[in-house]
């Protein structure tokens, strides 16, 4: 015959409820979906700073295309660029950055230096472009 305690052990006792699965809570997904904006966020900023003097240098480039300015104008602008890009004090022919070419570094520097203090020269945009395209290079294998 059977045990009447055993029969009756559910009843009486009932069993436990199951736990909830930690995967399933929402306010877990809801954290990492905002972790991961913040993570896309902060990439898309680094990388909008990181080309911020690429991007400078190329909107010289488009005023002297376009002709926006005076030659002696955009050229201080490329010659600020140049310090704050290879840090250096100020732009001189016998002083080269590192990793350029002293003979190209020298007749490039001044040509600018002819762009920003001699008189208008009816080629000057077209010159500035080629220092433009130079920096370019430059800021690419430097």
């Amino acid at each position: 015959m059977a045990d009447p305690r055993q029969e009756l052990a559910d009843i009486i006792v009932p069993s436990a409820p199951a736990l909830a699965t930690p995967a399933g809570n929402p306010l877990f997904l809801w954290v990492a979906g905002g972790l991961v904006c913040v993570a896309c966020v902060m990439l898309l900023a680094w990388l909008w700073h990181r080309h911020r003097p690429t991007r400078a240098l190329h909107a010289i480039a488009t005023a002297a295309v376009q002709q926006q300015s005076t030659p002696s104008t955009l050229a201080a602008q490329l010659d600020a660029w140049v310090r704050k890009t290879f840090q250096l004090a100020r732009v001189d022919a016998a002083t080269c950055p590192p990793g350029l070419d002293p003979g190209v570094w020298s007749e490039w520097a001044k040509a600018l230096e002819h762009l920003r203090f001699a008189p208008p020269q009816p080629d000057g945009f077209a010159v500035l472009v080629n220092l433009c395209e130079s920096a370019r290079q430059w800021r690419r294998h430097a």
